[in-house]
């Protein structure tokens, strides 16, 4: 049996280019925290029927909520998906297309009310109707903005038509469908608002405190390539000896982000701490426990162009106090001359 609802569809902007020109792991990772962010912004209680790909669809049965809570449901999930965007720009250690691009993404509303019936497809609960082909028809249509929240006349009739949010500005408009026929609907454009997000607080100032042990190298690689492949955690497996996993947190590398290392059957935690990437030096810092032998170290990997198209790649080692023997801080260096030779390897024949 069909009953009304509203319908809302937060739609991410800039996804089909963001995926189609930007590399597709990253991207999927950016795109997966965003639309959880979104769901977990739900405050109005409203029914997750589907992720689609760059959008949530949301449906709310029972008694229509005021349009002030709707719009300010809407503004909610606004300002949380741009917080996170600030913080990614802020926090990432990554050059990769979809890392420096994510915040060219921003998001739309689209707010229908109508009739759905709910069908149970295996262990899943599906909305249908006539009412949800007009909501999704409506992602497409003549508003000339990628960030706004549009809602037709049907939803406005059951929320109300008087919005006392004094920083929109709302506008009427008509959309023509095959089949569907004229749709009214108000709209109000996002920019202004999205303006008035504050931005993350900075990060607290890092000191690159270096130690007394030095590894250096040369790579016949670009040193743009040569910092990727540092940093990116998935690829760690073909450079770092003896290690039999990576367990990671499903997110783009990014200061904060930690993964663990299981290496000879020892977890190594691995914190990103600090990043730097200019056309004449990259720095990367990376913060190391070792639970099991009650070891914590810091590794500052410098990284210079050199003439001809190679990389000077410069390993720092600050033991932070250690207590360990010297052949045991040899035998760990000794180690990690080892990882930067196939480091050294897999960026000269397989970079990142």
């Amino acid at each position: 049996m069909a009953e009304p609802a509203i319908i809302l569809i937060p739609d991410i902007s800039g996804f089909t280019d963001f995926t189609s020109t930007t590399e597709i792991d990253h991207a999927a990772h950016i795109i997966t925290e965003l639309l959880e962010l979104i769901v977990e912004s739900n405050q109005t209680e409203f029914t997750v029927a589907e992720i689609e790909g760059d959008a949530v669809l949301f449906y709310r049965k029972g008694d229509p909520i005021q349009r002030e809570q709707l719009v300010e449901q809407c503004l909610t999930m606004f300002a949380n998906f741009h917080r996170k965007l600030m913080v990614i720009e802020r926090d990432t250690v990554c050059q990769c297309g979809a890392c420096q691009s994510a915040t060219n993404l921003t998001l739309k509303f689209v707010a229908h009310y109508g009739d759905i019936k709910e069908i149970k497809v295996a262990q899943w609960v599906k909305a249908t109707g006539v009412d949800m082909i007009i909501a999704h028809r409506l992602l497409k249509n003549d508003v000339d903005s990628n960030e706004y929240i549009l809602m037709t006349k049907p939803c406005c009739d059951a929320v109300g038509h008087v919005d006392a949010n004094p920083e929109l500005q709302w506008s009427k408009s008509r959309q023509t469908y095959d089949a569907i026929g004229d749709v009214d609907y108000e709209f109000s454009v996002l920019s202004n608002y999205r303006a008035q997000i504050p931005p993350p607080p900075p990060r607290p100032s890092f000191v690159v405190d270096k130690g007394d042990d030095n590894l250096e190298m040369v790579i016949n690689a670009p040193h743009a390539a040569v910092y990727q492949t540092l940093i990116n955690v998935d690829k760690r497996p073909e450079w770092l000896a003896g290690v039999d996993s990576i367990n990671r947190e499903m997110t783009s590398e990014r200061i904060g982000m930690r993964h663990n290392c299981v290496f000879m059957g020892m977890v190594l935690i691995n914190t990103a701490m600090h990043r730097h990437f200019g056309e004449d030096h990259a720095l990367y810092s990376e913060h190391v426990e070792m639970p099991d032998i009650g070891v914590t170290l810091m590794l500052h990997y410098d990284v210079y162009p050199q003439d001809g198209g190679s990389t000077r790649l410069n390993c720092n080692v600050n033991w932070m106090d250690a207590a360990l023997p010297e052949e045991s801080k040899q035998g760990m260096l000794d180690a990690q001359i080892t990882n930067l030779e196939l480091l050294k390897d897999v960026c000269e024949n397989n970079p990142a």
